[in-house]
């Protein structure tokens, strides 16, 4: 049975389990000043904006280019080239997930990092972890393990099944509202954290007090169940409210 996303904020890091449990990624306090953090300079039109995700039928959606629900690593490597980070990632213990990153990305003129989620059946993963001939320690207990050669290949046909995006800059819910619209909800996390709701589009935003802002992208077929349920449940238990 696949995880969905869980994002839960804490004091100074911002934890996210992407489909089957990404590492934690510590948003420090990097440039940026809050509001009109995403206001461009030059005035030029651009592509690949975080929030220019187009909608498409059925449930899907695409975003950098790429779309959550379909596309595989080979595509997605074809997409954004061989500087892709490729791994799979796990605490002790822990069967691990299968990650991709891009560090830096820059999405049209807006620079963060790019985490990429994909779905991988258990048993495989386990095979490559016993496998794998190096790993390296990351922030929260994690490690990054490489992959064979052989594995790699056989991770090309990996589905893509989410996105993080974690900007560069601080944001204030006026920013996200400026550049997304009113979100059909914005849940209250613990810590001052706010997370606003894009059904539609797949995603969701969170902010939070000298925090960067971590974007996620989903299928908005799959947003219930990858996104606002995880949401919901991870901030019942550090509030102990029950779910809404």
């Amino acid at each position: 049975m696949q995880k969905p996303w869980v994002l839960a904020l804490a004091a100074g890091a911002t934890v996210l389990l992407v489909a089957l449990a990404l590492p934690l990624l510590r948003m420090g306090g990097a440039g940026g000043d809050g509001g009109g953090a995403w206001a461009g300079e030059d005035g030029a039109p651009h592509t690949g904006l975080p929030w220019q995700v187009s909608r498409l039928a059925e449930g899907r959606a695409q975003v950098f280019g790429l779309e959550p629900g379909r596309d595989t690593l080979a595509q997605v490597q074809a997409r954004l080239g061989d500087a892709l980070q490729v791994a799979l990632v796990a605490r002790l213990g822990e069967v691990g997930a299968l990650e991709a990153l891009a560090d830096p990305f820059l999405a049209g003129f807006v620079s963060g990092r790019l985490v990429l989620a994909f779905d991988v059946p258990t048993a495989q993963l386990q095979a490559w972890r016993v496998a794998a001939g190096s790993s390296e320690p990351m922030e929260g207990g994690v490690r990054r393990f490489k992959l064979r050669a052989d594995h790699r290949q056989q991770a090309l046909q990996a589905r893509l099944v989410g996105l993080s995006f974690i900007s560069g800059v601080r944001l204030t819910v006026d920013d996200v509202r400026q550049r997304f619209g009113a979100p059909a909800e914005t849940l209250d996390q613990p810590g001052g954290a706010q997370v606003l709701l894009y059904p539609e589009s797949g995603l969701s935003i969170s902010v939070a007090p000298g925090q960067r802002g971590v974007l996620q992208y989903v299928a908005p077929r799959e947003f219930a169940e990858r996104l606002r349920a995880p949401l919901l449940a991870a901030a019942a238990a550090q509030t102990g409210k029950p779910l809404r």
